[in-house]
């Protein structure tokens, strides 16, 4: 409901409001609830409760009933008590997300949250409790956990992972009603959750073997070449793949009658373990099912232990193996064509 009314709000408004939060509230992993970003307001519950009295108060002042009169001032007391209370089971609480991995397209996001009781230096015996906290990047997702005590707890909050590219997490929203539900007390911290979201993989075979020739001077003027040469000698002969150049079908066996079978010169054979992965292997293809094609192959490269490179637009990644090189290619994909301050918000 608030997300709605914030976006009905005029825009120059919401940029107002959402710059007066991010200087309020900076972004961090831990945070702490205290009196600057704690916020208390009646709830619906609570406007009606104060509607009440005011009508006792008129009808009790109207009628001169003193019986009437004490009634409503003893109900906002009890409104006025219960703004401490709220207030109290909400100040001191501390809030910890931990780092997430990348993850892919279409993977749900799982934040593991810690909750914990940190007292202030004057309170270093306290046993503050906290009790029935909500909390959740949206209202559907959202959790509530019944009791907060001296040792930390732990729980987990979700979130979709839609578009590649750096996921920054809106943010968390805490609330709570305690004690009566007359007053609602609420937070909404950035915990600076910005998680990379690699290509979904589309699963597609390897490209036929090529072998790359990389300038070191100038990467960008790159040049494929087809792995045959004929004036390597060669290495062996396997089994015929469909899909495999007609030139390097050893005719002669197959004109003894012992099958289709292809010839492997000897730098195919030292490639065979080395694959270059280019741009224009998926020509054609839409940008997205492209890196999401070259995804897959990464990770099949990787699968099978294969030295591997990667060649993008004005961009190539030398031969290489490794979970390090897998997580360079594959952000490399996550990045690609976004700049660099380009961030997936959460809506």
């Amino acid at each position: 409901m608030r997300g709605v009314v914030t976006a009905a709000l005029p825009r120059r408004l919401r940029q107002y409001y959402q710059s007066w939060l991010q200087r309020r509230i900076p972004p961090t992993s831990q945070q702490q609830l205290y009196r600057k970003n704690i916020f208390i307001f009646p709830s619906k519950t609570g406007l009606g409760f104060l509607l009440t009295i005011v009508l006792l108060w008129l009808l009790g002042t109207n009628y001169q009933n003193n019986l009437v009169i004490m009634l409503s001032f003893l109900l906002l007391s009890l409104l006025h008590a219960c703004i401490f209370y709220s207030y109290k089971n909400f100040s001191g609480l501390v809030i910890e997300v931990k780092k997430e991995s990348p993850c892919f397209v279409g993977d749900t996001i799982k934040v593991d949250c810690f909750l914990s009781n940190k007292p202030s230096n004057d309170q270093k015996n306290s046993r503050q409790k906290y009790h029935s906290i909500l909390l959740g990047f949206d209202a559907e997702n959202s959790i509530t956990v019944d009791s907060i005590g001296s040792e930390p707890q732990s729980v987990t909050l979700y979130l979709p992972a839609k578009q590649r590219g750096l996921y920054h997490a809106n943010r968390l929203r805490i609330m709570s009603f305690y004690p009566l539900g007359l007053i609602r007390v609420w937070a909404k911290l950035d915990m600076d959750i910005n998680v990379l979201v690699y290509p979904q993989p589309i699963k597609t075979s390897l490209p036929e073997l090529q072998v790359v020739a990389v300038d070191d001077v100038e990467t960008e003027h790159n040049e494929l070449i087809h792995a045959q040469d004929m004036n390597d000698d060669v290495s062996h002969i396997r089994e015929y793949h469909a899909g495999d150049s007609l030139s390097h079908i050893a005719w002669k066996v197959y004109a003894k009658g012992q099958g289709l079978a292809t010839k492997v010169y000897e730098s195919l054979s030292e490639g065979e373990q080395q694959r270059w992965f280019h741009w224009d292997d998926f020509s054609g293809l839409e940008t997205e099912e492209r890196l999401s094609r070259l995804c897959d192959c990464i990770l099949q490269a990787e699968r099978k232990n294969m030295t591997y490179g990667l060649v993008l637009p004005q961009q190539t990644f030398p031969l290489s193996t490794g979970s390090a090189h897998k997580k360079q290619l594959l952000s490399a994909l996550a990045l690609f064509d976004l700049s660099s301050d380009q961030t997936v918000v959460q809506e």
